[in-house]
């Protein structure tokens, strides 16, 4: 029994003995845990680089990325997006880094974050055989999976949420009145909620169709209406060459406001994307939309067109412009017109993950008939500026946060649709 004993003190000694000396052969040299993940010892190597401790900046950024590689290659695909996402906060510029990454969330099934790092990658300098290789892992992102989803809840104080006018006094005839405190500008404080699910059957080689539906809800505190909208879409979407889609597709929405019905409509919609060159993306869409408005009894037909235009200035920075332009008729004259907008932004991601967005619109919106309450004809003029901040790095089982600052303002010939606002939107979002 002593014998015994005195061998398994000996071999667990040799063992821990053993264990330690890799450890040390990996924790303090990172070349020899450099030489480890190029020789397949990946789950060898893990724990001593996690232990490990840089002494300088050049150790920190070498240990992210040998952790990051060697949990990939082992198959551990959502433990090496930690180290790499860290990675390319640090060093935000270089695309093989950030090319890492997106292959690590790609394994992980964490598609929409893939494909926003692979778009990155495409402002950079990259040899051709390399940016096609990029090119062909988005057009492959671009093909849906079976089914899609998203969910997204927010808090959402805002200035003035019924968008009313801050003016204290109308004239009609003449006369003046004074509007009462409820028909004014007021603050209001409410959660802002966002969920959809759309199935996406295979029916050809190159297409997909898709049936979804979609719930917007705006609550509040009773200063401003509640605002629900919800959608239902069928749709065939078709995937052409490298960077081509083409969608066709019908829907139908519902809106309610302050809990009673205030409009139902339906149409078609077309659209088509593409890639111009290496770092720019083109989509055009049009909408053909039959809108009833209940409360008000009647009908406007809406046609509307836009172009969208996405440039990858560098692996930090996405610019993008738009403009859109639509023609509404009706039997209800004030209610047709013409509106028109146009928009421009981008995106930056700082060193430490921060990405900032800023998008800037101006909208205007002429109406053809004479208010039968103020004698005039309507026409609106509305400026808008959004600032949004995420971090690449936070990340809590697939929901992000978000951060939105909004500030409008409507100018009006009519005073009662003059207003301004500011709002804040902090939330959280997840697609899958």
């Amino acid at each position: 029994m002593a014998l015994i004993s005195r061998t398994l003190f000996a071999l667990v000694f040799l063992i821990l003995s053993g264990l330690g000396s890799q450890q040390a052969s990996f924790a303090f040299d990172l070349d020899t845990a450099e030489q480890a993940v190029k020789n397949g010892q990946f789950t060898t190597v893990i724990p001593a680089l996690e232990s490990f401790a840089p002494k300088n900046e050049t150790e920190e950024l070498r240990r992210l990325w040998l952790l990051g590689v060697a949990n990939a290659r082992a198959g551990r695909a959502k433990a090496a997006v930690g180290p790499l996402s860290k990675l390319v906060a640090k060093v935000p510029a270089s695309p093989v880094f950030r090319l890492e990454l997106a292959s690590a969330l790609m394994a992980a099934r964490q598609d929409t974050r893939a494909r926003y790092h692979l778009e990155q990658v495409l402002g950079t300098n990259l040899p051709p055989a390399v940016r096609a290789r990029v090119q062909s892992q988005i057009n492959r992102l671009e093909k849906p999976k079976n089914w899609q989803g998203y969910l997204r809840f927010a808090l959402v104080p805002e200035s003035n949420a019924a968008r009313r006018t801050q003016a204290e006094t109308v004239n009609f005839g003449g006369l003046d009145f004074n509007l009462s405190p409820g028909a004014r500008a007021q603050a209001a404080n409410g959660v802002e909620l966002g969920f959809g699910f759309a199935a996406l059957p295979i029916i050809g080689e190159r297409t997909r169709a898709r049936f979804g539906a979609d719930v917007q809800a705006r609550l509040f505190d009773g200063r401003a209406p509640d605002d629900v909208i919800v959608r239902a879409n069928a749709a065939l979407l078709h995937f052409g060459a490298p960077g081509k889609q083409l969608t066709a597709e019908a829907f139908a929405t519902e809106r309610w406001l302050a809990g009673s019905s205030y409009s139902r409509s339906s149409g078609v919609g077309f659209g088509y994307g593409r890639t111009l060159g290496s770092r720019t993306q083109i989509k055009f869409a049009a909408q053909h939309e039959w809108i009833s408005y209940t409360q008000a009894n009647y009908d406007v037909r809406r046609t509307a067109a836009n172009v969208q235009l996405a440039y990858a200035a560098t692996g930090q920075m996405r610019l993008r412009a738009g403009a859109r332009i639509e023609s509404r008729s009706s039997g209800y004259t004030p209610a047709a017109g013409v509106g028109k907008g146009i928009s421009v932004g981008g995106d930056y991601t700082f060193a430490g993950g921060l990405r900032m967005g800023l998008d800037l619109s101006y909208d205007l919106n002429d109406y053809d008939g004479i208010d039968p309450l103020f004698g005039l004809q309507r026409s609106d003029r509305k400026t808008s500026a959004t600032v949004q901040l995420t971090n690449q790095n936070w990340n809590f089982r697939g929901f992000a946060p978000v951060l939105k600052i909004g500030i409008e303002r409507q100018s009006s010939t009519i005073i009662l649709n003059s207003y301004r606002n500011v709002s804040t939107n902090i939330g959280i979002t997840r697609s899958f």
